[in-house]
């Protein structure tokens, strides 16, 4: 791509460009730039593509990103945390205040998971920005999922009309109280814990309904209370540029969607994770142990019938 069609980065460092680094760069080999193909407005490699320009390249090797504009900031500042000249914990506030101001939505954790910072950092950053951020009604987290900020006030409206209505299904308990089925799903899981045998149990055809054969929503019990399913979580992280511009990552993602995954292979590829998808991924591997253990446990159930014939 040539030097001049490129537009500067909207770059998450307040003091703008290292000169020393620069020059370092221009020693060596330019890696590619990270640019976002709508915009053509780099989103990492501004050092580089400096370095290029001392060394009198009119072309500069660089790798697409897809995607809004809006987004375009954020991963400018995932990518410049996760390697090159490191960014000081001010630019990092910096860009905290930044995001919250764009992305409201998006939980303390979820920031500090891009920015780098501790979700408590994030936290004070959002209480001193009170007046400039928009307070929404729900947050967004680090594993993608919305939450609404009365939370605890819905699940408490899901015990009540559980409590009220003991045969009601995961859905309408869910629907009463303006929660996902997962969180229904909990709500009853607790009750049941709490009140033991005391609580009243729901028909036999509602608790299979509830806990075996799919619902009316297609999914079973188990993955409604694991949230969002597998093909969701790695649809997100397939859109991650920090594993899907990357060999690592890539691999990461081929092994994540394999059903019998090499163990020893994930180990190994254990550092391509970058730290704001490890709740992903760990969501993924939980999602496939509990697969297994149930296919262990049914064919443990089918040797004692044979063994009883």
């Amino acid at each position: 791509m040539p030097l001049a069609s490129l537009k500067a980065a909207d770059s998450p460092r307040l003091d703008g460009v290292d000169r020393e680094h620069v020059e370092v760069l221009a020693q060596g080999d330019i890696e590619p730039l990270l640019v976002h193909r709508d915009t053509l407005r780099v989103v990492d490699g501004m050092h580089r593509l400096q370095a290029a320009g001392l060394r009198g390249e009119e072309t500069v090797p660089v790798r697409y990103l897809e995607g809004p504009a809006s987004e375009v900031f954020i991963h400018s500042v995932v990518a410049n945390v996760s390697h090159g000249l490191p960014l000081t914990l001010a630019d990092r506030r910096a860009a905290a205040r930044r995001i919250l101001g764009s992305h409201p939505d998006l939980s303390d954790r979820a920031i500090a998971r891009i920015t780098r910072l501790s979700p408590k950092t994030v936290s004070a950053v959002r209480r001193l920005s009170t007046e400039e951020v928009p307070q929404p009604k729900v947050r967004i987290g680090a594993d993608g999922r919305s939450r609404p900020l009365d939370a605890a006030r819905r699940r408490e409206a899901a015990r009540a009309f559980l409590a009220e209505h003991p045969d009601a299904t995961l859905n309408e308990a869910a629907a009463s109280a303006g929660i996902s089925v997962s969180t229904a799903c909990e709500v009853r899981q607790r009750m049941r814990r709490d009140k033991g045998n005391s609580v009243s149990r729901p028909s036999a055809a509602r608790e299979m309904r509830d806990h075996d054969p799919e619902d009316v929503d297609g999914k079973t019990a188990d993955s409604r209370c694991a949230g969002p399913g597998r093909p969701r979580r790695t649809a997100t992280l397939a859109k991650d540029p920090s594993l899907r511009l990357t060999e690592s990552g890539r691999a990461l993602l081929r092994w994540l969607n394999e059903r019998a995954p090499d163990l020893e292979v994930g180990r190994q590829l254990m550092a391509a994770v970058p730290p704001h998808c490890t709740v992903a991924v760990a969501d993924l591997a939980n999602s496939y142990a509990r697969e297994w253990q149930r296919f262990a446990n049914a064919l443990d159930r089918a040797a004692a019938v044979t063994e009883d014939e």
